[in-house]
């Protein structure tokens, strides 16, 4: 709706002088479509002092009022009203102490879905764990220095060992992110993020599960439990044919 609403008034606005504002008001308000597309426009004579800093907690309260859309949230997203009637949000932090449940782990990390063994898995998390902090400090020193205005993206906080295995499935695409945050209890977008910023570390996996990993990307990822559970059955009775 944006690029359709903007798109159409810098149309309007094209080849006009804009010598006042209320040139420019009644320009943007004369936008109009053939589809039906009608806008208003007022003067906000408001006063917004520049140069202010917020602090980490005013940061963190407004990110806690962010509600992101299940398509592209990053860019897609509705900031609701602060109201000072109410109390203020719990701090992100205790996000993190919201445990994800076991079974599901164990489940997500079944060879159907990673194309290695769950023993590899804990290697591949173990020895990716040094190189994931290499690259945070490597992004660290990078940003040294640049705005970092609109940067942090406000995404829910993931522990490495889920970022490594959203990571996985996502490449592998053996389940989509939807059905996967839904048996983590977490937010999609939330997966999304963290399994695109831990993807390059998955170029330091050893040769024998880089091979692994390396397999075809699945072109039709189950979406519903019946599918997802149909899949590692499948699987588990092509290993055991295999084995007769």
């Amino acid at each position: 709706m944006e690029h359709r609403l903007f798109s159409r008034i810098t149309h309007s606005l094209r080849g006009q002088p804009l010598t006042s504002y209320e040139v420019m008001l009644q320009t943007i308000s004369a936008t109009r479509t053939s589809t039906g597309l009608t806008v208003s426009a007022v003067l906000d004579d408001n006063d917004y002092p520049t140069g202010r800093t917020l602090t980490k907690d005013e940061r963190k309260a407004i990110l806690q009022r962010v509600q992101r859309d299940d398509f592209h949230g990053e860019w897609n997203y509705t900031i609701a009203p602060y109201d000072p009637r109410q109390s203020p949000p719990a701090d992100p932090e205790q996000a993190k102490a919201s445990p994800i449940p076991a079974e599901a782990t164990y489940l997500l990390t079944h060879p159907a879905l990673t194309g290695i063994s769950r023993e590899q898995f804990d290697r591949l998390v173990e020895e990716l764990q040094p190189w994931r902090r290499v690259l945070a400090e490597a992004e660290r020193e990078k940003r040294k220095g640049i705005n970092r205005r609109g940067y942090n993206p406000g995404f829910g906080f993931l522990d490495h060992r889920h970022r490594v295995l959203a990571a996985i499935l996502s490449r592998r695409n053996t389940v989509t992110l939807t059905l996967t945050a839904r048996l983590l209890g977490r937010d999609r977008n939330t997966l999304s993020y963290h399994a695109h910023r831990t993807m390059p570390l998955l170029a330091f996996a050893t040769p024998d599960i880089a091979t692994a990993l390396d397999q075809p990307r699945r072109t039709h990822p189950p979406r519903t439990i019946e599918a997802f559970q149909k899949a590692i059955a499948e699987y588990e009775s092509n290993i055991k044919s295999g084995s007769s």
